[in-house]
């Protein structure tokens, strides 16, 4: 009884807002064209975000910080990105928060050229990174303290930019090594570069790629957050349950054709690390302050729930939505 109580008041809350049956247009922005983004444009080419009356327009910004920006300027109302850059702005006093992790490890793999066959070799090397602080950096930091090896000192790290850069740098020979996702790891595979190690296999929690908007945002439109959740959820569940018509999305988003890439980036992010309810998880939070108070003070001591906002995917568990998308 207690459930459909919850449901129903849930349905109420929907449908009694007087926006419910507006069609809002929103701008979303992303930060990578790769798998790990796939699932806004699943969520879109599938219809949730009409199903939902939003109208959203996608735009593609590099980076993190340059999202915060437009975020915080009220450019976009939302954006899709990797943890902790909206982490590190609001230690600065930005109004973000993340409402969704739709990742919550680190999942690239670490490539070599040839000669590399074991972490070891790497001493000496230079290692291809997008920029400072950026995620890839941080797993390659991560890798080669467990490995026993000292960044910057043993082993550099040189910022060259977006995937397909750091692709290019390995494949030139201006970098010996770099971390690459998928479907890029099917190309580098067939290049004959060697997979030294998955950044997965190091078992980290951490807030991946994710969903953040404003405190702001949320203050003044409930309603309108809580309609994105639920097509995000619906699409979440697309995604694990319509392999074929998912593949057709992701094919067209990252305008790749490789069937063996399309396949092993659907396995990666839609089977393995995406969870039915993307919580932002406290354990990954915290991974990333502790990161981030190695140069900042303000993130030691910092609350890891002063960074979330998951109440949305809370009310869609409680109501029994993500239950009966499964059948469960």
């Amino acid at each position: 009884m207690k459930s459909k109580y919850v449901i129903l008041m849930f349905a109420l809350l929907l449908l009694l807002s007087p926006k419910a049956w507006a069609v809002d247009r929103i701008r979303i922005s992303q930060s990578a064209i790769s798998g790990s983004q796939a699932i806004l444009w699943v969520t879109q080419d599938a219809g949730f975000f009409r199903k939902y009356n939003l109208d959203p327009e996608i735009i593609y910004i590099a980076g993190g910080p340059p999202n915060i920006a437009a975020l915080v300027s009220g450019d976009v109302q939302f954006t899709i990105f990797a943890g902790p850059a909206s982490i590190a702005a609001t230690l600065e006093g930005a109004d973000v928060v993340v409402l969704m992790s739709f990742i919550n490890t680190l999942e690239h793999s670490i490539f070599t050229s040839s000669g590399i066959r074991r972490p070891a070799d790497l001493k000496g090397k230079r290692i291809g990174v997008a920029r400072p602080g950026s995620t890839d950096d941080y797993g390659a930091r991560v890798a080669l303290q467990k490995w026993g090896l000292q960044a910057d000192k043993e082993v550099a790290l040189l910022a060259v930019g977006g995937q397909p850069s750091r692709f290019a740098a390995l494949q030139s020979g201006r970098v010996d090594a770099t971390l690459l996702q998928p479907p890029l790891t099917v190309a580098a595979r067939q290049a004959g570069f060697n997979e030294l190690a998955p950044l997965a296999d190091l078992g980290l929690d951490y807030v991946g790629t994710c969903l953040v908007t404003t405190r702001a945002l949320i203050q003044k439109n409930e309603n309108l957050v809580r309609r994105l959740v639920m097509a995000f959820a619906e699409g979440i569940h697309f995604y694990k349950t319509q392999k074929e018509a998912s593949l057709r999305f992701m094919s067209k988003f990252t305008k790749l054709k490789d069937t063996a890439a399309l396949e092993e980036a659907y396995n990666t992010y839609a089977i393995k690390f995406m969870s039915r309810v993307p919580y932002p998880t406290l354990k990954g939070v915290e991974t990333i302050l502790e990161d981030l108070g190695k140069k900042n003070p303000k993130a030691r001591g910092a609350d890891p729930a002063a960074f979330i906002e998951p109440r949305f995917l809370k009310e869609l568990e409680a109501s029994g939505f993500i239950a009966q998308l499964y059948g469960k």
